[in-house]
């Protein structure tokens, strides 16, 4: 038996031997290899490598779970006590529940094996061609690297994953400067499952520093409107998605009743343009989950379709604690459908409006009430984008917002995480100086 699986199973067993009516565990080894930039220059290249072990233990109706990053008896041994206590401590709770189908089986994903030398010539090539192309960008920190490894996941229902995965990833951040004036610092990311593109040509990322250069001398607006705003792919995630997954259809708000939307499956929650699903096993999402936390297998869904409220995303927590369905599966890989028209044909039919890049406020309300600051923004006046802005003020609600929604772009951002468009919509307040 591999030390991997060897691992699980003493785990489960002092589980079993703690009094645990049932258990699960995760075992992982990776290794990443990673390059580092600062100031523009490389400045560190190292190999880390990882382990860890999780359990959850379920006893007399209660959960405990600990996480520990030795794989030692004598530690093993202390997680699954700990755990065990914790569980002892917790309130009752008959809704947790692991899957029981007894499912075994094994996954490759990404790519597990790095071409550490290319992935040297990609951090390069992105480093001087930043600097041949975009002379006003000055990068603060760039970071690229591949991360493999291999999980066991086993519970004490016979419930078991293999999982071997690598995949690479780049970071980096940068801000426009000319003269004394200077843009907010904007980051670029994405996750590879090969290194067959140069960096810039991924995720959007070229759109990005174009547009950042772009940003280096903002100007105040002055007055306040309602118009259009169109929401970058970033910004969409950042203020449309994370709202809608945690506020409206996630375990917390449905279980404690806060989702205006708790009632909505069936109904229309947004404009007919507006799709999205949660997919991992979309091949565009580089190292999707294959499973959920509780062990059952990860189902691609759709969340909305058309504007209408197709399912919830609840895990078996959840689903048992609302009495409601649970969702194929919880990760957060979003696939968002394109519209008809590219980003410039929207952009062109706006009268006033912004383009904004990043949005910094605090969490919109149960609600769907937001407001906070525009940056690495773009005034739009009669179809075209006229200047960069300094700080403006969007706000709104989102509920009703995406039932104003405007129009989707043809063009999505893929960077192995999610997929999304640009997205305008109407009836937006902006306010300048």
């Amino acid at each position: 038996m591999d030390k991997l699986r060897e691992i699980a199973g003493r785990v489960l067993a002092f589980a079993k031997e703690a009094g645990a009516d049932a258990a699960q565990c995760s075992v992982r080894e990776s290794e990443t290899k990673e390059f580092n930039v600062d100031g523009g220059a490389f400045s560190l290249m190292r190999t880390l490598f990882d382990q860890s072990v999780s359990v959850t233990v379920l006893k007399d109706g209660r959960q405990g779970a600990v996480g520990v990053n030795r794989f030692d008896e004598e530690s093993l041994r202390q997680a699954v006590s700990d755990a065990a206590a914790a569980a002892e401590s917790a309130a009752p709770d008959d809704a947790w529940e692991f899957d029981k189908s007894g499912t075994k089986k094994s996954f490759v994903k990404g790519c597990p094996e790095c071409d550490t030398e290319k992935l040297f010539e990609r951090t390069k090539e992105l480093l001087t061609t930043i600097g041949e192309r975009f002379p006003k960008l000055v990068i603060d920190q760039m970071i690229t690297d591949h991360e493999s490894g291999r999980i066991i996941y086993c519970n004490s229902y016979g419930t078991s994953y293999e999982t071997v995965y690598g995949s690479y990833e780049f970071y980096v951040g940068y801000s426009a400067q000319e003269g004394d004036k200077s843009s907010h610092t904007y980051g670029s990311s994405g996750r590879l499952d090969n290194l067959d593109k140069p960096f810039i040509e991924c995720a959007m990322t070229e759109k990005e520093l174009t547009d950042t250069e772009a940003q280096a001398c903002p100007e105040p607006m002055d007055g306040k409107f309602t118009g259009t705003v169109v929401f970058t792919p970033e910004c969409l995630r950042e203020v449309v998605f994370d709202t809608i997954l945690s506020q409206f259809i996630s375990d917390r708000a449905l279980i404690e009743g806060t989702s205006i939307w708790k009632e909505k499956i069936g109904q229309e929650v947004a404009s007919p343009a507006f799709s999205f699903s949660l997919a991992p096993n979309d091949p565009r999402i580089v190292c999707g989950t294959r499973y959920t936390s509780e062990g059952f297998p990860a189902e691609d869904f759709d969340v909305i379709r058309n504007g209408v409220l197709k399912s919830f995303v609840l895990s078996q927590y959840g689903a048992n604690k609302t009495g409601k369905q649970r969702s194929g599966n919880t990760s957060g890989s979003i696939i968002c459908e394109p519209g008809d028209t590219p980003l410039a044909g929207i952009i062109g039919g706006i009268s006033r409006g912004i383009v904004i890049g990043r949005f910094s406020g605090g969490r919109p309300t149960a609600n769907g009430e937001f407001s906070g600051v525009a940056k690495n923004s773009f005034l739009i006046e009669d179809g075209k984008i006229t200047k960069a802005l300094s700080e403006t003020m969007v706000s709104a609600n989102l509920h009703e917002m995406l039932h104003k929604l405007r129009a989707v772009s043809s063009e999505v951002q893929e960077n192995g995480s999610s997929v999304v468009p640009y997205i305008a919509f109407d009836g937006v307040t902006v306010s300048g100086k």
